[in-house]
């Protein structure tokens, strides 16, 4: 509803007013959090410069964290497809699936690499010093992002496994999926690389 002006009453809004309004809300939230992250971010780049920051070689490789952000780039992907043949519902099925384990398969292999790093490693807060912290607090934010979007896609997914055109809300996830992608590059830079 919107307030008509020359009458002082509440007058319909149109479905294509009320999709931007949706569309230029996401975007907003999506920045909000892209902003608060990169806050943590500058803020973690500032102490590896005065040199509190453990070697690369403090981390047991790079290959767990490279296949997270292998699955985000490739949900992406299956995201882009899914919206190009979201108009029949049942070829888009299988690309929203495909884009539901992508974004899963990334929440469980970070869970399972910080858990390892916790128990095996005994990287702990606040014994570890400002890398754990980085590392738990740039990891939080960003999984959190992430689950929102996955909860959005997951919305989307079953409206277009009962047969319901999914077009707007998919429109809608993919800032955030990319958004959420863009973080985990950034959260890679600054925690694995040298």
């Amino acid at each position: 509803m919107s307030t008509n002006d020359s009458t002082g009453t509440l007058a319909p809004v149109s479905p294509q007013r009320a999709e931007s309004n949706l569309w230029f809300g996401m975007v907003l939230a999506h920045a909000a959090a892209a902003m608060l992250f990169c806050a943590v971010a500058f803020a973690a780049d500032f102490y590896r410069m005065r040199g509190f920051w453990p070697p690369a070689s403090a981390l047991p490789g790079r290959f767990v964290p490279s296949l997270a952000g292998v699955l985000l780039v490739a949900g992406g992907v299956l995201l882009h497809g899914a919206l190009r043949r979201v108009a029949g519902p049942r070829r888009a099925r299988g690309w929203m699936l495909g884009v539901l384990f992508a974004g899963t398969g990334f929440l469980a292999t970070q869970a399972a690499w910080l858990h390892g790093l916790w128990w095996h490693r005994d990287l702990r807060i606040p014994d570890s010093g400002v890398f754990a912290s980085v590392l738990y607090g740039l990891s939080a934010v960003q999984a959190a992002h992430a689950a929102v979007v996955l909860t959005g896609l997951l919305r989307a997914t079953l409206r277009t496994l009962r047969g319901f055109d999914a077009r707007a809300p998919l429109r809608r996830a993919l800032p955030g999926w990319w958004c959420t992608t863009v973080m985990y590059g950034v959260l890679f830079a600054v925690v694995y690389l040298p």
